[in-house]
C-alpha cells in the first residue's frame, strides 16, 4: 500500500464573480529544475493560461515523478537553458479552453499525454530532439511541466484524452500518460508475440509495467532484472521471476534456467545503468541483452540513451558518452533485431484505456508513496533517486465550493472558466479531494448535457 505524506497548502477560499478578470494574474506552484544536480525547487509562478486558440488549461489532480526526470535531476539530460518546469505525467480537469477548441470542454476529466500533438502531419520519422514534450524545457518544445497545479496543453482536441468513466480513480489512469504506454511499446519494439518468454532489465516503474504488460499479453515466462529487493519483490508479486544482478551477471543467471535465452529482451534502464558490481557501466545492459536473447529474437530499448554536452541545464552531461562498446559479432550471428527510442503514448492509450476500464489492467500497483501537494517534491525526488520509493505521485486536494463555472451560459457550451482562489486556513477541515470533485462534476455534466 502506498504511504501518504504531507498536507496540501493549496486550499482556496470563495470570492465573488467580480474577480473573474483576475484569472490570468493568479499564481500556481510548480516544480522547477534550476541546473543544480540533485536539487529541485518548488516555485510560485504565474498560473498557466490559454495563449493560442487551440489551447486548453488543465487543473492537475494527480501527477508523478518519472525516471526520465531523474536524468534531469542528475544533470545529464534535458534542455541546455534553465530554469524550466518539470514533469510529464498528469491527470486533471479542463478549466479553460481556447476559442478554436471543439471536442474538449470545460469540466472534462482528461489524460495529458507526455507528447502533445504538434499540430502537424509528420510524414517522416522525427528525431527526439525535435519532439515537443512536457517538462524538459526550451529544447524540447518549451512547454510547461506537469508537476504543477495547472498545465497549458496545446492542440487540445488532438492532445487530450477525455475520460468518460468517472468511477476509475486517477491512480489507475495516470500512467497511461507515459510509462504504461512506454512499457507496452518496449514489448512492441522487441517483436513480442503471445507465448514468448521475456527478460526485462529494470524493475523500476517502467520495468515493472513492462513485465506486467508481458504477462497481460500472454508471455510464457518473464524475468525481471534489478538489484533493489523491494522492486524485485514487487516483480515477484505480479508473476515475474526476479533476478538480482548484484549476485552475478544477469545473463549468466537466466541462461542457467533458460539455456536458449529468452525470445524477447526489454531494456527499461538506459545509459545510467550499473553493472553487477553496482558501478556505472553504460554498455552493460545492452551487452547483457544481446547475450541473453535467443537466436532470432528481438530487443526493445526504451531506456534513455541520449548523451548531451555540458551546459547550464546539463552540467554533468559529459559524464556519459554518446558511444558504447557493442558486441556486433554476437548480435549478427544470432540474427537479432533491435529497435529503440521514445514511445508516443497517444498511439497506445486507447488500448490501455480499455484494459483499465474493464479492470483487466491495474497499473497502480507500482505506487509506493503519495505526497499531498508539491511542497515536499524535493524530498520526493531524493527518495525516488535513492530507490527508497518505487513510484511517487502528487495529489492536489481542494474544497468543492471553491470551484465554480463562471456563468451558466458559458458552461452550457464548454467555454466556461473554473475560477480558483487563494488559500484560507480557516477552511482546512472542509477539504475534499479534487479528484473526488472531478467525478462529481463529470456526473453532473452528463445530467445537464454540457
Amino acid at each position: 500500500m502506498a504511504t501518504k505524506r504531507g498536507a496540501s497548502n493549496g486550499n482556496l477560499h470563495h470570492h465573488d464573480d467580480n474577480h473573474h478578470g483576475d484569472l490570468d494574474n493568479r499564481m500556481m506552484k510548480s516544480v522547477f529544475w534550476e541546473g543544480k544536480p540533485f536539487e529541485m525547487s518548488v516555485k510560485r509562478v504565474p498560473r498557466a493560461k490559454v495563449i493560442n486558440d487551440d489551447d486548453a488549461v488543465v487543473r492537475v489532480t494527480t501527477s508523478a515523478i518519472c525516471g526520465t526526470d531523474l536524468h534531469v535531476y542528475h544533470g545529464v539530460f534535458g534542455s541546455s537553458q534553465v530554469p524550466y518546469p518539470m514533469g510529464h505525467e498528469a491527470i486533471g480537469i479542463v478549466v479553460e479552453v481556447g476559442n478554436s477548441v471543439d471536442t474538449v470542454k470545460v469540466g472534462d476529466r482528461v489524460i495529458i499525454p507526455d507528447f502533445p500533438d504538434d499540430g502537424h502531419l509528420d510524414v517522416e520519422p522525427t528525431l527526439i530532439e525535435n519532439f515537443s514534450v512536457f517538462g524538459l524545457g526550451k529544447d524540447f518544445g518549451n512547454l510547461g511541466g506537469c508537476q504543477a497545479e495547472f498545465v497549458r496543453v496545446p492542440f487540445a482536441d488532438k492532445s487530450l484524452v477525455i475520460i468518460d468513466d468517472d468511477k476509475i480513480p486517477d491512480n489507475e489512469l495516470l500512467f497511461l500518460t507515459d510509462i504504461f504506454a512506454t512499457a507496452w511499446g518496449c514489448l512492441v519494439f522487441s517483436g513480442f508475440q503471445p507465448g514468448d518468454d521475456v527478460t526485462v532489465f529494470g524493475a523500476g516503474p517502467v520495468g515493472l509495467l513492462c513485465a506486467y504488460s508481458a504477462i497481460l499479453r500472454g508471455a510464457s515466462r518473464v524475468f525481471s532484472v534489478d538489484h533493489v529487493p523491494a522492486r524485485l519483490e514487487k516483480a515477484r508479486s505480479i508473476g515475474a521471476i526476479p533476478i538480482n544482478f548484484a549476485k552475478g551477471k544477469p545473463a549468466d543467471q537466466i541462461l542457467k534456467v533458460a539455456p536458449d535465452g529468452t525470445t524477447r529482451v526489454c531494456d527499461c534502464i538506459g545509459f545510467e545503468c550499473l553493472n553487477e558490481k553496482l558501478k556505472p557501466d553504460q554498455g552493460f545492459v545492452i551487452n547483457q541483452a544481446i547475450q541473453v536473447a535467443s537466436t532470432g529474437g528481438g530487443i526493445g530499448v526504451i531506456g534513455v540513451y541520449f548523451a548531451e554536452p555540458n551546459s547550464k541545464g546539463t552540467p554533468r552531461g559529459t559524464t556519459l558518452s554518446p558511444n558504447i562498446t557493442f558486441p556486433v559479432t554476437q548480435w549478427w550471428e544470432k540474427n537479432l533485431t533491435m529497435k529503440g527510442g521514445s514511445v508516443d503514448s497517444k498511439t497506445i492509450i486507447p488500448v490501455l484505456l480499455e484494459l483499465v476500464k474493464t479492470g483487466r489492467a491495474k497499473p497502480s500497483f507500482i505506487i509506493s508513496a503519495e505526497f499531498q501537494g508539491l511542497d515536499e517534491a524535493p524530498e520526493g525526488y531524493r527518495l525516488f533517486d535513492k530507490k527508497l520509493e518505487t513510484k511517487i505521485v502528487f495529489k492536489f486536494p481542494w474544497r468543492q465550493e471553491d470551484l465554480y463555472v463562471a456563468s451558466s451560459a458559458e458552461a452550457s457550451n464548454g467555454r466556461g472558466v473554473i475560477v480558483y482562489h487563494e488559500h484560507d486556513e480557516s477552511h482546512d477541515n472542509d477539504r475534499e479531494s479534487f479528484e473526488d470533485f472531478a467525478r462529481q462534476r463529470l456526473s453532473k455534466r452528463r445530467r445537464h448535457h454540457y
